[in-house]
């Protein structure tokens, strides 16, 4: 072979592996604006959090999808702060409508675009998707996968980072924040597809974390601060961060059960005092009374508890001394079952924490004092870390794969059932199966009761 074709066959190859898909850094000094979040959207408006690198001016108008309408338009400022966030309430939406937004320059440059919808006030039918667990600043591409489901939202039910903060409180959250929203993928879906976030226990503190974490002031803070959110049901600067919405006919209700949780004590097997995952009888009574007001409404409730409802003596992974999930707490949780079971409330529950998918119909999740409390589970994890398994046994088994998200389709046409099907997808956007290789998914239709 001469050095001419020598030469171009190397060209060829270096042209070739430099095409290979990746994802590039944001060159912050082209563009300011670091990163913007959707969230806490309802049936009539939106929030977006903007953040920025140092002092910027810059014009923010909403236009509707369709007819291209303008809605909204503000000029903002960004405070001198370093890395100033800036929180635009954008009201006056209609229901169930698709929304453009557009953050331009001073001299019109375009510097981010991103969209959104609106909720449902009334029976509609939607997609939702959600999973937990990844790693801090993760480029995975299932990310994308995520984004190309152009879901109603996006439900990150915890562990959205694994900083494990419990020292240096405020310092590390802003780094842990900001490498997140570095992260080009995960930018790009959070600015088109609102963002719905409950912590669990990586991303509010340390491994297994409790009430008794140090930086538990600083965790709800800088949640505040960084993401829109629904209104909170307290207002103490230690938490909790409950707090619930609707879309349609169907409650959503973010139960946080990190920061008030007491940890039960033991004796080595026995159980020498109770624990509490609500922490105080205010919260319970809080979620239980979410719960009336979701019935009165004639609504079902999802309820978001970040780990394991099923999980008891003679189960495939329980242990004697159990603290961080539902098996460790079995007074709260036959009281919470006894309620649900007395009061009739259509409801099931999604959860995360676990590094799995798993489902159960109900054959395993009843504990109430005397039976009838039989409730649907889907856990959706991990987003990108590695397998594990909690809990259990659930009725359409599970998997470990890694990198795997929820998916929740709601057909409601405002009959007198609602039904919802189940299933989840790995970062291929490949349908999840089971050990057995069956794949895990789940239709059912419930009632609401008013």
């Amino acid at each position: 072979m001469n050095h001419t074709g020598y030469y171009l066959i190397l060209f060829c190859c270096l042209t070739l592996s430099c095409a290979a898909p990746r994802v590039a850094v944001q060159n912050e000094t082209q563009n300011p604006i670091h990163h913007v979040l959707c969230g806490a959207v309802a049936s009539r408006q939106a929030t977006l959090s903007i953040q920025t690198m140092g002092e910027v001016s810059f014009q923010l108008s909403v236009r509707e999808q369709g007819s291209g309408k303008m809605v909204f338009s503000k000029k903002i400022k960004t405070s001198g702060d370093p890395k100033p966030i800036q929180t635009i309430l954008i009201k006056g939406l209609n229901p169930h409508t698709p929304y453009q937004y557009f953050l331009n320059g001073p001299q019109e440059e375009k510097w981010v675009q991103g969209r959104f919808q609106t909720f449902p006030e009334k029976s509609a039918s939607y997609k939702l998707v959600f999973g937990s667990c990844q790693n801090t600043g993760s480029e995975s591409s299932i990310f994308d996968q995520i984004r190309q489901e152009e879901a109603l939202a996006f439900m990150q039910i915890g562990d959205l980072h694994y900083e494990n903060i419990d020292q240096n409180c405020q310092p590390r959250f802003d780094s842990a924040y900001h490498r997140i929203f570095s992260s080009q993928r995960q930018a790009a879906l959070y600015q088109n597809t609102p963002l719905i976030y409950m912590w669990d226990d990586h991303d509010f503190g340390p491994n297994n974390a409790g009430a008794d974490n140090p930086c538990r002031s600083t965790a709800v803070r800088q949640y505040k601060k960084y993401f829109p959110h629904y209104p909170m049901a307290f207002d103490e600067v230690q938490g909790p961060i409950s707090q619930s919405f609707e879309i349609g006919r169907v409650t959503y209700v973010l139960a946080d059960l990190r920061s008030q949780k007491i940890k039960p004590q033991y004796s080595d097997c026995d159980r020498i005092q109770p624990g509490s995952n609500f922490g105080s009888e205010k919260h319970l009574d809080w979620f239980f009374q979410t719960l009336l007001n979701a019935k009165k409404k004639g609504h079902i409730v999802a309820w978001i508890s970040s780990y394991s409802w099923i999980n008891a003596p003679g189960g495939p992974n329980y242990k004697c001394a159990e603290t961080d999930n539902w098996g460790g707490y079995p007074e709260e949780r036959k009281r919470i079952a006894d309620f649900i079971r007395k009061n009739n409330i259509p409801l099931f529950i999604l959860s995360g924490d676990a590094h799995m998918v798993a489902m159960d119909d109900g054959s395993h999740s009843d504990y109430a004092t005397e039976g009838g409390a039989t409730i649907r589970v889907f856990h959706a994890a991990a987003i990108d870390r590695t397998g594990s398994y909690k809990g259990g046994p659930y009725s359409e088994g599970y998997s470990t794969e890694e990198g795997q998200y929820g998916v929740i389709e709601v057909k409601d046409e405002g009959k007198d059932q609602i039904c919802f099907s189940w299933y989840a997808k790995n970062k291929n956007g490949k349908r999840v199966i089971n050990k057995e290789g069956r794949e895990i998914k789940m239709y059912f239709c419930m009632k609401p009761e008013n």
